[in-house]
């Protein structure tokens, strides 16, 4: 199944996220980063030779940060009962529910998933933190980053999980410097 089907079979659900994801003002959080997160997600499943269920991550990276409307401190556990709650309302079956649950309830930096599937929601979020969506939209509002630079070296060697998202960090560590380059020329000029 490409991944158009998927999102066409999911529209409604995926439409939710996007439009709680459309109120989200933290600059970190917004709708660019789980553009960002949706992005990852599609490529590290595209690399990874593994038994993942693409319909999950797929839903669970447009779900993953959706909990931050309500609260920052445990957003993790509230996107996933959100998420929860409003597959509950459609035809999804109980065992889809609890694996699009898992796949987010534990994506924070300092948790452990317990699903391929939440591994790899985990590794795209912090992917996430090179994307070009995030990092345009902080230094645009003067939003200072020192979290994300202080974890940036730590990412690679003790967060990420799959290999394929350490080889994405080292391509994608030199288009964020690419992107700083040039933002930081084009507001000096």
């Amino acid at each position: 199944m490409l991944y158009e089907d998927i999102e066409t079979k999911h529209e409604k659900i995926i439409n939710v996220a996007k439009n709680y994801m459309n109120m989200i003002k933290d600059n970190e959080h917004d709708i660019n980063h789980m553009n960002d997160v949706v992005n990852y997600t599609k490529e590290l499943l595209n690399n990874i030779d593994d038994n993942i269920d693409k319909e999950v991550c797929i839903i669970s990276a447009y779900w993953h940060d959706v909990g931050r409307i309500k609260s920052v401190n445990g957003h993790e556990q509230l996107s996933a009962k959100m998420l929860k709650e409003e597959l509950q309302k459609t035809f999804y079956s109980d065992s889809f529910i609890d694996k699009c649950s898992q796949a987010i309830e534990n994506h924070k930096w300092n948790m452990y998933p317990k699903t391929k599937e939440g591994l790899l929601i985990k590794d795209a979020d912090k992917l996430a933190w090179l994307g070009k969506g995030r990092w345009i939209t902080c230094l645009k509002n003067k939003q200072r980053l020192d979290s994300l630079i202080e974890l940036l070296p730590k990412l690679k060697n003790e967060i990420l999980y799959f290999d394929e998202s350490k080889k994405i960090y080292d391509r994608d560590i030199v288009n964020l410097i690419k992107i700083l380059y040039l933002e930081i020329f084009k507001y000096k000029l």
